[in-house]
């Protein structure tokens, strides 16, 4: 059963069974209300009058659907720089940004010539060192 996180509204699998899940991505706790019990006889049971508004379900949400047509090309600037040898030096940016450039070509469908990569390194230059004046020439010259 799929229910949506009550924090970020990311689709989450719900085992079954279970009275809450915690999202992978905000981590987030989202309980989940104990299915009413089975219905008795109508000729048995007694009809009580609402005891106020009703309460919405926690499935009442529908997953987002697919992501919107884009129009035009498609450009991308992905940003994994990390500052190496730096007192600012920053964990997991090259990590991110193959994954995000995973999803741009895979999921997105974007064309891997439209997408630029800024890593901070270049494979052919070992002592190359990424500046923020480096990075603006290189996305104003390609993004153009």
């Amino acid at each position: 059963m799929l229910v949506n996180c009550s924090n970020c509204r990311t689709p989450l699998q719900l085992p079954p069974a279970t009275t809450s899940i915690r999202c992978a991505l905000c981590q987030a706790i989202t309980h989940i209300a104990a299915p009413p019990p089975p219905a008795a006889e109508a000729s048995d049971r007694r009809q009580d009058p609402p005891a106020g508004p009703p309460i919405p379900s926690p499935y009442s949400h529908a997953p987002p659907g697919p992501p919107p047509a884009a129009h035009g090309r498609k450009k991308a600037v992905i940003c994994g720089i990390s500052y190496r040898y730096s007192r600012h030096e920053l964990k997991g940016c090259l990590n991110d940004a193959k994954c995000m450039n995973y999803l741009l070509i895979n999921k997105f469908k974007f064309p891997e010539s439209s997408i630029i990569m800024l890593t901070g390194t270049i494979p052919s230059r070992p002592g190359y060192i990424e500046t923020h004046t480096r990075t603006r020439n290189r996305v104003q010259t390609r993004m153009i």
